[in-house]
């Protein structure tokens, strides 16, 4: 078949595959099974069975003997462990423990536990013990959002919780000290730059004083790779080590006269690698880096060429015997999508001139990794091709080894150190500069996981598969795929009714309406201080529905659990316009966003009752507040935007948080405020959904965004028994995750993201109208 020479070649890259296949039979992933099974068949030969079989069996074996995640109902347990890891997290500070015990039986995998007063380090290698709080990993139904369970998986934990107050728990046992590399990263953090952080990250793969700002800088050049620890580090480490053996038994001439200088300085560069691997830690990009780097050096030693598509199978073979979970870790497709693309890069310039590496090499790497991150991410750097020819260059051969000789530097000369480091933050600096000058992140609308697979069946086919018909045809199929699937998908969008998402951001109020090409956003709420959900839930499920651009943007008041997420999505997507009840309110989210819309030229205006836009056939009309609000001003609530927005077909009143006084306002307007789908106020607070209100509404459905056991325990049960009393069938994102709302047929339809196969239907409108 298309790729049986690389089979026949490398036996080792059928069991890979076999392994992968294996692993997702386990999940029960059909959409890459049937991918997986499309290589196995190019790679299809006569002895190439066997190798498959032995791949699959493993691969499913290593699935059914890792650590699952620990069902347990959310609630207090008595737990112990080992303390393994501990530090803060962008401002949270986390525990890992090992040896789990749970009301003292044994837990198999890891526990990551986040503390919230009472800090204090516990100190590696004692047994903590005490009440913590377990909380299962649930789904939030809302699409493309980030799958916690493999990630924490992944890294072979299997329970999470936190600690309210650190005091009420007891550690014991002799503590074994910080780790090297926590000392090395605490060292690094002293300096109060930004690029001490960065450096910090890609030298000692310490991320945790990263902030998203510093990664978005690097994400805009399309570099984000360098500051994880990848092959780009071992190389280096491997040159290093190489280079200063070579040059110090050289100097000593009794020495290079008993040795063969050129192999000891291989297992001298070898021994590096593995000491830079246990200091950094074995995750799965530093990991496969590692096992690379080793078996070519091995192949060279042996005196046979290095294979570097064997050394990747290898790799890949022995992280998934570890970790099989890791399939499904961003990082861990990302640097193998890369390093696959660098190994048929070198393939078929075998030959040609050098020079034609320094292009070839960091263009076809982002090829082989642009799907991944386009399907994953949602954003693309347009100056990334540029920017990786010009800063990997000069990352590997200037900021690195300068970062690396000041960290070998400190015990022997803390001068030389600091100067040194000085200049790898210098150099950090430059790229940084680059970035506000040249960078930018633009959306892209997802194309679905079909797509990423066209890719990667056309880019492996065209630089591994033997020339032939058969292959120029199979090319051609996937170019026509790949550019068939997103012009279909922009296609269909545009034929698409109106449809009100209510988004799953927890106790916060976020709500997406589009109809054809259009869209409009009411609100991006954060249900807690420090989270973003306009970066981790809203903007990831935009790209999956299609939106690159808003129409319209209304904040319909200045609260964090209704702006929290705007900054950056303002950042992010292109908007025409935004709404908002005022310009005053000094909340941080708030001002921020409004000077984001300053910097980007986007009007922003206050509007009233009365006022009202149309948008692709959505009609947006303003019920609230009105042009005089008096006392109202003062209060936020109150004040809220509330709009009746839709077709002819489908109204929906969104009340934003008028619950009380603001539901009574507008049942005393004389003009229509009928709707087929209400956005119940404040969250089912006491006093919303009052009889008189859902009277004059007649509505056919509601729907409450609300926080899954939330402090304030809503929505209250007044409310829900007014909607009850009334008919009024009510929807909630604590149970059903993301509801989605549309017309089809003549019926109102609700679709649960917790529950998708599941939909149903109500009849025509209520409306008088």
């Amino acid at each position: 078949m298309l790729l049986r020479d690389v089979g026949r070649a490398n036996p080792l890259v059928l069991v890979c595959v076999g392994m992968c296949l294996g692993i997702l039979v386990f999940v029960g992933d059909l959409p890459f099974i049937l991918f997986c099974l499309l290589f196995a068949l190019f790679l299809l030969g006569k002895r190439a069975f066997l190798p498959l079989a032995i791949g699959a069996v493993l691969g499913f074996a290593s699935m059914a003997v890792s650590p699952a995640a620990v069902e347990v109902p959310e609630g207090d347990y008595r737990v112990g462990g080992r303390v393994t890891d501990s530090g803060f997290v962008k401002g949270t500070f986390c525990i890992v423990l090992d040896r789990v015990r749970i009301n003292g039986r044994e837990s198999r995998g890891r526990m990551l536990l986040r503390v919230y007063e009472g800090v204090r380090e516990p100190g590696r290698g004692r047994t903590l013990e005490g009440i913590v709080r377990l909380k299962p990993w649930l789904e939030r139904g809302n699409l493309g959002e980030f799958d916690y369970r493999a990630y924490l998986l992944a890294q072979g934990i299997t329970s999470s919780g936190y600690i309210k107050d650190m005091g009420g728990v007891t550690l014991t046992g002799e503590s074994r000290g910080p780790t090297l590399r926590s000392r090395v990263s605490a060292l690094l953090a002293v300096n109060a730059r930004p690029e001490a952080e960065i450096l910090n990250a890609a030298l000692t793969g310490d991320r945790s004083g990263l902030v998203d700002s510093l990664q978005d800088s690097f994400s805009a050049l399309g570099i984000s790779h360098l500051i994880a620890i990848s092959g780009l580090n071992m190389t280096v480490v491997f040159l290093l080590g190489y280079s200063a053996a070579f040059l110090v038994m050289r100097l000593l001439l009794p020495v290079s006269l008993r040795l063969d200088t050129p192999l000891a300085a291989q297992i001298a560069g070898l021994a590096c690698v593995l000491c830079y691997t246990a200091f950094v830690g074995y995750s799965p990009p530093a990991a496969r880096a590692a096992i690379m780097v080793c078996t070519a050096v091995v192949f060279l030693l042996m005196a046979r060429r290095p294979d570097l598509i064997e050394s990747l199978a290898v790799s890949g073979i022995l992280i998934l015997l570890r970790l099989p979970w890791s399939l499904y870790s961003p990082s861990f497709l990302l640097s193998f999508g890369a390093v696959l693309g660098i190994t048929g890069t070198l393939g078929r310039l075998r030959g040609k001139p050098a020079w034609l590496l320094v292009p070839a090499v960091p263009l076809v790497s982002a090829a082989f990794t642009a799907p991944l991150a386009v399907h994953l991410f949602g954003f693309v750097s347009p100056v990334g091709i540029a920017a990786n020819m010009v800063f990997v260059p000069w990352f590997s051969f200037v900021v690195m080894p300068l970062g690396l000789g000041g960290l070998l530097a400190l015990p022997l000369s803390p001068w030389v150190s600091s100067r040194l480091l000085s200049l790898a933050f210098d150099g950090t600096g430059i790229m940084l500069c680059a970035s506000e000058v040249f960078g930018s992140l633009d959306p892209v609308p997802s194309p679905g996981v079909f797509w990423v697979m066209a890719c990667y069946a056309g880019l492996v086919a065209a630089f591994f598969g033997k020339p032939s018909a058969w292959r120029n045809a199979f090319l051609a199929a996937c170019v026509l795929t790949i550019v068939a699937l997103p012009a279909g998908n922009r296609m269909a969008r545009a034929h698409r009714g109106l449809a009100f998402d209510f988004i799953n951001v927890g106790q916060a109020d976020s709500i997406l309406i589009t109809r054809g090409l259009k869209a409009v956003l009411i609100d991006a709420g954060s249900p807690a201080t420090g989270s973003d959900a306009g970066r981790f839930v809203v903007a990831p499920h935009l790209l999956r529905r299609g939106v690159a651009k808003l129409d319209l943007v209304i904040m319909t008041h200045a609260h964090p659990d209704h702006v929290g997420g705007m900054p950056y999505l303002l950042s992010r997507f292109p908007v025409d316009r935004i709404w908002t009840s005022g310009t005053d309110d000094p909340s941080p989210d708030f001002q921020t966003a409004l000077c984001i819309a300053q910097r980007k030229s986007i009007p922003v205006q206050c509007p009233h009752r009365g006022d009202s836009r149309t948008i692709g056939g959505i009609e947006v009309r303003v019920l609230s507040p009105p042009a005089r609000a008096g006392a109202a001003a003062f209060d936020s609530n109150l004040n809220s935007i509330v709009v009746r927005a839709g077709d002819d077909g489908m109204k929906g009143l969104f009340m934003a948080d008028a619950w009380g006084l603001g539901e009574i306002r507008l049942c005393r307007l004389h003009e229509e405020i009928s709707a087929d789908v209400l956005k119940v106020a404040h969250h089912g607070s006491k006093g919303s959904c009052l009889d008189m209100f859902l009277k004059r509404v007649h509505p056919a459905l509601a729907v409450i965004p609300v926080g899954r056991r939330n402090l304030y325990r809503l929505p209250h049960g007044d409310a829900l028994q007014r909607l009850s009393a009334n008919g009024v069938p009510a929807y909630r994102t604590d149970r059903d995750g993301s509801v989605t709302v549309f017309r089809e047929g003549g019926h109102i339809c609700v679709k649960s993201g917790l529950s998708p196969a599941d939909r149903k239907m109500y009849g025509a409108s209520k409306r008088t109208e």
